[in-house]
């Protein structure tokens, strides 16, 4: 740890204006002067103290040192290295690395007494002007209607008969075309537009629903809506979901709120009370992509869930190998045992239905039943298979 702590003793210098600055520092105990400059005679602009954050200014664009820096007394520091810096700011958003270049050179032309526009960084500039455009032009397509609502169905394996549908997201382009979901998806996860997004393609699941039963003449559809991260923390979510059921009078046991193994387990504390809420009305909860995170079963039973949702890697493992099918076979009995139903995603051919189906599978999905596909198509899915 010493090679990331510096000890000062009153009145030494730790930096000159001028000096290239190579790390930014956090004092832990004592205090700090920061000068004009070490001959200055001693002229103070600013005293720092206890977990006070200086130095940064310099390790952006690795610039000079706009002022000195001397021990006021006694003085422990925590290093932090422009590596770990930039290993940070890197991995931070290109508009908030902008934004955080632009704040550091005009402080530092205000010291320096410049005026004129902050330097900034080029491709961090460019980056944030494109994720801005992006992030415009998605918000433009929920105004405007050119985010359409696909489903794919979900077949019992038994009779192969449609059981329900999932609920995906498509956009219409009208310059590109259809857009794929891999580009816009991720894009509105890591902003709150995500929150908006899942608050429409909960009424508008809930009201393609209300058409599917009408044309059956029954409630026994079940529609599966998939949950982000970001809407564990959104009081909207659960209203809207109450809402929706009660505005196209579809049944609560109809909807299945499909999360991912992976983010359940990294938001578990944000993600219970909102799916505990949504069982207690009725709602169900699906387990999706398992096997693509912890892949353990002892913690399923402490879990509110209905159904878990094998991840295509699991079919996968039925062709490699007698291994991979014992695998297969303990895990859909486990979860039989914990009074969980099975879905397995990723099914293309006959050889694999017939395969899940042996060891016990209930429901599939995949390309051998039908890609997704928009609401008229699904109707005549389910026209098909009265």
């Amino acid at each position: 740890m010493e090679k990331f702590r510096r000890e000062l003793a009153a009145g030494e210098l730790l930096f000159d204006k001028g000096d290239r600055g190579d790390c930014a520092y956090i004092i832990e105990t004592g205090a700090i002067d920061i000068c004009r400059g070490a001959e200055d005679g001693g002229g103070v602009v600013a005293r720092l103290g206890r977990r006070d954050l200086f130095g940064e200014m310099a390790l952006f664009g690795e610039h000079l040192r706009s002022a000195a820096a001397r021990a006021a007394e006694p003085t422990r520091l925590t290093v932090v290295t422009h590596e770990y810096l930039n290993e940070r700011l890197y991995s931070a958003d290109p508009m908030l690395r902008h934004l955080l270049r632009t704040l550091a050179d005009r402080c530092r032309n205000l010291l320096d007494g410049v005026a004129g526009r902050a330097a900034g960084d080029d491709d961090d500039l460019d980056q944030a002007h494109a994720r801005i455009h992006a992030e415009q032009e998605l918000i433009l397509a929920l105004e405007r209607g050119e985010l359409l609502l696909h489903l794919q169905p979900i077949n019992r394996l038994d009779n192969l008969r449609v059981a329900g549908f999932e609920a995906l997201v498509r956009w219409q382009h009208p310059q590109r075309g259809l857009v794929s979901p891999g580009l816009f998806i991720p894009l509105a996860e890591e902003s709150v537009l995500i929150n908006r997004i899942g608050l429409w393609i909960i009424d508008q699941s809930c009201a393609a629903l209300a058409r599917l039963n009408a044309l059956r003449g029954d409630t026994a559809l079940f529609m599966s809506i998939n949950l982000s991260g970001r809407q564990f923390g959104d009081p909207e979510v659960l209203p809207t979901l109450e809402r929706a059921i009660a505005a196209h009078g579809v049944a609560p046991a109809q909807i299945k709120l499909e999360i991912t193994e992976s983010l359940l387990l990294q938001s578990l504390d944000e993600a219970l009370p909102l799916l505990e809420a949504c069982r207690a009305r009725g709602m169900r909860v699906s387990l999706d992509d398992f096997g693509t995170g912890y892949s353990s079963l002892s913690y399923l039973h402490r879990l509110p869930l209905d159904t878990l949702k094998l991840d295509r890697s699991f079919v996968a493992q039925l062709e490699s190998n007698d291994s991979g099918r014992r695998i297969v076979a303990s895990v859909i009995r486990m979860a039989h045992d914990l009074g969980l139903d099975i879905i397995t995603e990723g099914l293309e051919t006959k050889e694999q239905i017939a395969e899940l189906l042996a060891l016990g599978a209930d429901y599939g999905q995949g390309y051998w039943f039908s890609r997704p596909v928009a609401l008229d198509a699904a109707l005549e899915i389910v026209r098909k298979s009265l």
